[in-house]
């Protein structure tokens, strides 16, 4: 508790206030490259899309689980690039990879990134996520660190909507608008 507060609350039990305090939010947990692997090592036993089979040797599963025993449900699957480019010859043209989604066990598109995980080209991405219920991340966040002229930002906050059995972004950004992200593109 910070001074000020301590100071709030004193006053408040003298004067007979009653003084409450927003709960901390829980911290964030942060998403390694080194926790994405070949999907079925990761825990992820649905099928590839058409369009990513191309890149099966270099698609990864990356699951998105809490702290404690409870296994995930939803995994980030997405396609390493740089093992893409370390296998390809400097003079084949860049592919337009399929772009990351969030998925649940029975393959199910949750969301969608917009931008390659963990890195895009010159870009890197640092994916957040907590308020684990159940398996399920309630938030996840995406921030962007961009060496380029436009510099670094933040995708948009991605929410768990129960209802819809997908994540809604919340926000749109001065780069992505919140439908960049859906899975109805």
């Amino acid at each position: 508790m910070s001074r000020r507060n301590a100071v709030i609350a004193v006053a408040g039990a003298i004067l007979g206030w009653s003084v409450t305090y927003p709960a901390m939010a829980a911290p964030l947990s942060r998403l390694s490259p080194t926790q994405c692997l070949e999907p079925t090592k990761a825990g992820y036993a649905g099928s590839l899309d058409e369009n990513w089979k191309a890149y099966a040797p270099y698609v990864r599963a990356c699951p998105l689980a809490g702290p404690g025993t409870v296994p995930a449900k939803v995994w980030l699957l997405t396609i390493f690039a740089q093992r893409y480019q370390g296998d390809h010859s400097a003079k084949d043209t860049w592919p337009d990879f399929p772009h990351p989604m969030l998925i649940a066990a029975d393959g199910h598109c949750l969301a969608r990134l917009p931008e390659l995980f963990p890195f895009d080209p010159p870009r890197t991405l640092d994916l957040q996520f907590g308020d684990v219920t159940d398996g399920v991340p309630q938030v996840i966040r995406v921030h962007v660190s961009n060496p380029a002229v436009g510099g670094d930002y933040d995708l948009p906050a991605l929410r768990w909507n129960a209802a819809t059995h997908a994540y809604v972004a919340q926000n749109d950004t001065d780069i992505y608008k919140k439908a960049d992200l859906s899975c109805k593109r």
